[in-house]
């Protein structure tokens, strides 16, 4: 039996990075990824294609939200759990598995420094815990 999938949920949940990425990267971190990255603003700007960086990152964005309703969905299936602390725990255990795990492998063989990294995964568990509840809720 396969979960039953809300798909406007996963919709909106899709534009929950690019939200909390303007923000992130913006005005929050904006200046503090820069100087990690090691680019200016005008260095970032001159080879930006916005229509790529932003569709391919929302459809990146709609597979994860997509997966995380099956995740979701096969939770209630077999255990009854639902709510919005079910969908902070997924968001959770998903980072905690994949993100943080297979992210490291950057600081490990690509000399990506750990602030660099920190920096970005702690982006990610925000992201799968906002996406979470969201999905969990409605």
């Amino acid at each position: 039996m396969y979960p039953e999938i809300n798909y406007l949920a996963v919709l909106v949940a899709s534009l929950i990075p690019m939200v909390i990425g303007s923000l992130w990267y913006g005005p929050i971190f904006g200046q503090k990824w820069m100087d990690m990255v090691g680019k200016t603003e005008e260095e970032l700007r001159a080879d930006f294609n916005p229509a790529k960086t932003y569709g391919i990152t929302w459809v990146f964005a709609l597979i994860m939200a997509y997966v995380m309703a099956h995740v979701l969905g096969a939770w209630n299936d077999a255990y009854g759990v639902e709510g919005w602390m079910t969908g902070v725990q997924t968001g959770f255990w998903i980072w905690l598995g994949f993100v943080l795990t297979i992210g490291y492998q950057r600081v490990a063989f690509e000399n990506v420094s750990t602030g660099l990294w920190g920096l970005n995964t702690l982006y990610n568990l925000i992201n799968l815990m906002a996406m979470g509840v969201l999905l969990a809720v409605w």
